[in-house]
């Protein structure tokens, strides 16, 4: 950090905000930390003031003697420091920005290419695709919701989990993967709610189905079209067709783009069309072709597919290595992927993404299907997993709707009780409704496993 940014608070300790303070002492800095949603263990809390000499609060200070303020695009602008520091005109960075200098001072990564991808759906779909892609030429760290992995010619070892992708835990995958003696050619880090202004190539997969952050006082799309704000001089980004505002804000601050496009589109430079299982490649560099594998939903991941080219196309992949990689492609856990359970045809949608759209698409799904059998739907939410949950209110409005169409539904969650639906069966987690589901299923029936949580 730079001369008269010495004083730093670090607000918000629950998203990532504990690795950033860390790393900000070690920098020489003198650190605050404030636990803005009081959920930092004392343990915690004793370790990083004795440890790493930050001051540690749960309660608001004064902003007045603080040279920066650190606080994450999701926090409330009228929590109390946050609204002192903007009023008296102290230097507030979002967590993304002290990411991206902490990130520019690491030695350890000079040598590799950084890739962040972000976006309201796909990011973590287009990261493993892409993730894949380069490694039959690469190595590749990727860090996403399913872990830290690494990449090496198209096999893949674990190599860490248990972190968020809020933009602090970048830190600590680079720290894990340091200690795994590891050195990737390329990082790639799915990051929540925009980039760091560090990669070398950021991703926006999409900005459809938006949503309020910062008690609603804002848009998630505005935040992640800081990915284009604090881009560096000469990197890429990659960009959906259907984000024209995202795309006209990257123009107009010049920096280079790629747009592409899961549909044909003239304007796009890249894109990815979808008819049935067959799938088409269309850029500057050629057309190329693939029959993709048909074990689960290929409409689900087709964004994830154009984006993944695009990048790899940006890092000079060829054609047919592309085409090759996506039609050896056969789901992500969680993702619309179809499995054995115990003798049962199982749909696996249950992610830390889903949504109620997303149960939509895989009761669609399943209907064309057309099993023998019934549909039996797990639909609800680990909501101690996941930072935003799924509301009752929606879930209550599918099945009165859609519930001619589910032969039996099994609720997950404590909120999930007020909903009310014939013969509900009730689990209190995603494991317990999986196992409830072979009590209740015969083996030519279809489960759909549609539950909020992170895995």
């Amino acid at each position: 950090m730079s001369a008269g940014q010495k004083n730093v608070v670090v607000l918000d300790l629950t998203h990532g905000g504990i690795i950033i303070a860390q790393k900000l002492a070690e920098l020489g800095c003198n650190v605050s930390a404030v636990d803005v949603y009081d959920t930092v263990s004392s343990a915690i809390i004793s370790e990083l003031r004795q440890n790493h000499g930050i001051r540690t609060s749960k309660k608001p200070l004064s902003v007045e003697n603080f040279d920066l303020i650190a606080a994450p695009v999701h926090l409330d602008p009228h929590y109390q420091m946050l609204h002192q520091a903007l009023e008296s005109g102290k230097k507030v960075k979002t967590h993304h920005q002290i990411v991206g200098k902490i990130l520019a001072q690491d030695k350890r990564i000079t040598g590799s290419k950084i890739i962040e991808v972000t976006g309201t759906k796909a990011k973590t779909s287009t990261s493993s695709i892409l993730a894949d892609i380069l490694s039959r030429n690469m190595d590749v760290v990727l860090h996403t919701s399913r872990g830290l992995e690494h990449w090496k010619s198209g096999t893949v070892v674990q190599i860490g989990s248990g972190l968020s992708i809020a933009p602090g835990n970048i830190l600590q995958a680079v720290d894990m993967t340091v200690s795994a003696d590891i050195a990737p050619d390329v990082y790639i880090f799915e990051v929540s709610i925009g980039g760091t202004g560090y990669a070398d190539l950021g991703i926006l997969t999409t900005l459809v189905q938006d949503y309020r952050i910062a008690s609603g006082t804002g848009l998630a799309s505005d935040a992640k079209v800081q990915l284009i704000d604090n881009a560096k001089k000469n990197s890429t980004i990659i960009i959906n067709s259907n984000a024209a505002t995202a795309i006209r804000h990257a123009q107009k601050m010049q920096k280079k783009t790629v747009i592409f496009s899961d549909s044909y589109n003239d304007n796009s430079d890249v894109n990815v069309q979808l008819k049935q299982h067959n799938i088409t490649i269309r850029s500057n560099r050629g057309t190329s072709s693939a029959t993709l594998f048909s074990g689960y939903d290929a409409e689900s991941y087709v964004t994830a597919m154009a984006a993944a080219t695009a990048a790899a196309l940006e890092f000079g992949v060829n054609l047919e290595t592309i085409a090759k990689v996506l039609s050896e492609f056969r789901g992500l856990r969680g993702r619309m992927r179809e499995q054995v359970y115990n003798g049962r045809t199982l749909i696996d949608n249950s992610n830390s993404g889903m949504d109620i759209q997303s149960a939509e698409k895989c009761l669609a799904y399943a209907l064309e299907k057309k099993f023998g059998g019934k549909i039996v739907m797990i639909l609800g939410e680990e909501a101690a997993q996941v930072c935003e949950g799924l509301p009752p209110e929606e879930v209550a409005r599918f099945v009165e709707y859609r519930g001619n169409d589910i032969g039996e539904l099994i609720l997950v969650g404590d909120r999930m009780h007020v909903v009310e639906y014939k013969n509900a069966h009730y689990a209190g987690t995603l494991n317990e409704g999986l196992q409830l589901s072979e009590e209740i299923t015969a083996p030519n029936d279809l489960i759909l496993s549609c539950v909020k949580s992170f895995r």
